[in-house]
């Protein structure tokens, strides 16, 4: 049974008292994605982007947005740095989600040693929901969701392989991608609100995203073993 609001609520309660380092980590988190986002936003400046977005001339924004032309190279790095940065973020997340005892931002660190398994990740899936959106866009969105949990997989199982890791996370989404797909599109409102703060709502509102979707993780995985579909040895080799 997917418990949306269960997950959330449970999530506050993780959260409390334990703030510090989940914002300071998603603030390191946010400017290093910025750093790396620099030349994308040079590009849309010169396209004329930002002053046809000023003047909320939509087929304006259109035409800058397509002759930005940014490279597909700059694309795959800031993926990957992406991917390497949320990793590290979820071994504090899957910490606090098993313990109610403080984290520190050296398991922020730690999370690092991840980052071969989260590169080869963030590529694997890569491959197979572009190969699925080729199709189409719908079946796109769905695989995307099917892969969802590789990465939480990969970081608190870590003898469980990349292809393993993907169809495990095929598995225990079978029945609750809607589910899931709901509880994504849940925290929409809270979005809409943090772009009126310039982004700083951010700040609280990843963590809380984060802590949620977690424990939804750990749902779905129990969910999996009781119900005979996934073994405990099937996430020790």
């Amino acid at each position: 049974m997917f418990e949306r609001k269960k997950y959330k609520n449970f999530a506050k309660t993780q959260l409390s008292g334990r703030w510090g380092v989940p914002i300071l980590v998603t603030l390191f988190v946010t400017i290093i994605i910025r750093i790396f986002g620099i030349p994308d936003m040079m590009q849309l400046y010169k396209s004329g982007y930002f002053s046809a977005l000023f003047r909320l001339d939509w087929p304006g924004v259109a035409a800058a947005s397509q002759s930005a032309n940014t490279s597909l190279l700059a694309t795959l790095i800031q993926t990957v740095v992406d991917a390497i940065l949320s990793v590290a973020s979820i071994n504090v997340y899957i910490k606090m989600s098993r313990s109610p005892e403080p984290v520190s931002f050296s398991d922020f660190i730690e999370g690092f040693n991840n980052w071969a398994r989260a590169i080869l990740s963030v590529l694997w899936q890569l491959l197979w929901v572009t190969l699925w959106t080729l199709l189409f866009i719908i079946p796109g969105i769905i695989k995307a969701i099917a892969y969802s949990q590789m990465f939480y997989i990969i970081v608190e199982y870590k003898n469980v392989s990349i292809t393993k890791a993907m169809r495990i996370s095929m598995e225990i989404t079978k029945g609750h991608k809607w589910d899931l797909f709901v509880m994504y599109l849940s925290f929409l409102g809270w979005d809409l609100l943090s772009i009126m703060t310039v982004g700083i709502l951010q700040l609280w509102l990843l963590p809380y995203k984060n802590m949620t979707y977690i424990n939804a993780y750990h749902s779905l995985v129990k969910e999996a073993i009781e119900s005979g579909r996934l073994k405990p040895e099937d996430f020790t080799e």
